[in-house]
């Protein structure tokens, strides 16, 4: 797998039969099916792969494709950094990519296509052509163009994932869906999902809006946002080797005892427990 830049590594590789693959220190991995058919196999779990498939690639002990016809893959494996700031980068997406972490602290972990909508699939296989172009082609500027195409990658997913979550679920007031859908892009935005600036923005009274998040929610909004930090951290410590005193600072805990408390509290595991991978949260 050749490292383009920092944050992210590009691999194209062919197989008749499948291999192990190291994947240690990835946050996740993007995989996109240039042609070939076969199952993708997670946890001993089994779906089909064909061409033209987009998948992300959990972080299961037991993953593999079991090759049906030749398959060729492009792999684009995400790093933890990706998710830092870096001074060199012409562009700092650092605040951005923070609030798409929910992207795999709200993934299923299970095979399968992570797009199902034909339109939305469309357009990500547009700028995966885009990321394999420029991967090939490898001009000065291939790294810059294939960091932006990922950028839009990851809000086409977050945007998906996003939907899976608020299906079947039915709302009296229609301003609650952009309410939660801003609350998940802004996690960790202490400023941005503040009753105070939250009441201001979609026009709800300040002394009411505990009431109205409850009432449209089913639970308490401190609730909902610390469940929404300890599914992060459950994916951190799934996905990265970042010290657990570093993600709990990181998300706002006191320090690694307090956001373990508060794992153990609402999930019932510690993030030792979580990082040897005894249980994936969901």
């Amino acid at each position: 797998m050749e490292q383009l830049d920092d944050t992210f590594a590009i691999e194209i590789a062919e197989y008749e039969e499948w291999s192990d693959r190291s994947r240690k220190n990835n946050f996740f991995e993007l995989v996109y099916i240039l042609r070939g058919a076969g199952l993708q196999s997670v946890n001993y779990v089994k779906q089909k792969y064909s061409k033209n498939g987009i998948f992300l690639l959990p972080a299961a002990k037991c993953h593999m494709y079991i090759i049906e016809k030749p398959t060729r893959f492009l792999f684009i494996r995400f790093t933890g950094s990706y998710f830092a700031a870096h001074g060199k980068q012409q562009v700092d997406y650092s605040s951005w990519f923070s609030r798409l972490n929910f992207i795999l602290s709200n993934h299923d972990r299970y095979p399968g296509e992570v797009i199902s909508e034909a339109s939305e699939k469309k357009q990500i296989k547009r700028l995966l052509d885009v990321v394999l172009f420029e991967y090939q082609l490898r001009s000065s500027c291939s790294a810059f163009i294939i960091q932006n195409a990922l950028v839009s990658i990851l809000g086409i997913l977050s945007r998906n994932i996003q939907k899976k979550i608020l299906e079947g679920r039915t709302f009296k007031d229609s301003r609650f869906i952009e309410l939660i859908n801003f609350i998940s892009f802004n996690i960790l935005d202490r400023e941005k999902i503040s009753p105070a600036y939250l009441s201001a923005k979609f026009n709800i009274a300040e002394s009411y809006f505990s009431e109205y998040f409850q009432r449209n929610a089913s639970e308490r909004f401190q609730d909902f946002v610390l469940k929404a930090r300890l599914q992060i951290a459950s994916s951190r410590a799934l996905y990265t080797n970042a010290p657990i005193t570093e993600i709990a600072w990181e998300l706002g805990f006191t320090d690694s005892s307090h956001l373990n408390r508060m794992m153990k509290k609402y999930f019932g595991k510690g993030m030792r427990e979580i990082r040897k991978g005894a249980v994936l949260l969901k």
